[in-house]
């Protein structure tokens, strides 16, 4: 079968991207391939029986959520961060993030409450990893938009996607724990509702330093 065939075959251009993506991260994250493993297009897409099109389209995918980095001799190499990036990072954002916190909670209005519920309530349901990352995104960024702190919510955003390769990770674990985070959002979320920021700046940081060593655990784990 050519590969051609094999993009018809396994359905549109975007899926079949999809799908090359998924086969990727699972690899990178499983450690199978090691941060700085150059991913070649042709090589890529000879394993997967597909044009280099998709595959291309896979990687930038993958950049984008910050598993691959693009060098201008090496092209497309895994990235993983070490531990020590890891905590740095966090250390970071449990600063930013419990300071919106407690602001957003000191000006919360009871109607707020509601969308933020329904984040939560497909979150529990243990959606899909992309969608499960981007109600996570948007549950988070609707707290912090509450802040009224405009510069302070840009410089999480930027943050937070920067976070991109951790989140991956930790949404790839086999014991990736979804009771417990619902929990923790909820607390977050009933902290603000209360109007009780040191309570709301408190949960946020928890719920971070929790996250810190689930993904560490992960990052330290050796190759399979």
């Amino acid at each position: 079968m050519s590969a051609a065939e094999a993009d018809t075959q396994l359905g549109a251009p975007r899926t079949v991207a999809g799908l090359v993506a998924e086969r990727l991260r699972g690899d990178i994250v499983a450690g199978a391939l090691k941060a700085g493993s150059r991913l070649r297009q042709v090589e890529l897409a000879r394993r997967f029986g597909v044009s280099t099109t998709p595959v291309r389209e896979a990687l930038a995918m993958l950049q984008r959520e910050g598993l691959v980095r693009l060098h201008p001799q090496r092209g497309a190499v895994v990235f993983l961060p070490t531990v020590a990036d890891l905590r740095e990072h966090y250390e970071i954002r449990a600063a930013l993030e419990g300071l919106a916190a407690a602001k957003a909670a000191e000006r919360f209005e009871p109607e707020w409450s509601a969308p933020l519920e329904v984040l939560l309530d497909e979150m529990r349901g243990g959606p899909p990893a992309p969608r499960y990352l981007e109600l996570n995104q948007r549950f988070h960024t609707g707290v912090y938009v509450h802040s009224g702190r405009r510069q302070l919510v840009e410089m999480i955003a930027a943050l937070r996607d920067a976070s991109s390769a951790y989140l991956h990770i930790y949404r790839a674990a086999d014991d990736f724990p979804v009771a417990r985070l619902d929990a923790e959002h909820r607390a977050i979320l009933a902290a603000c509702v209360a109007r009780d920021p040191q309570r709301a700046a408190e949960a946020v940081r928890t719920h971070l330093e929790r996250t810190v060593e689930h993904v560490a655990s992960r990052l330290a784990e050796p190759a399979a």
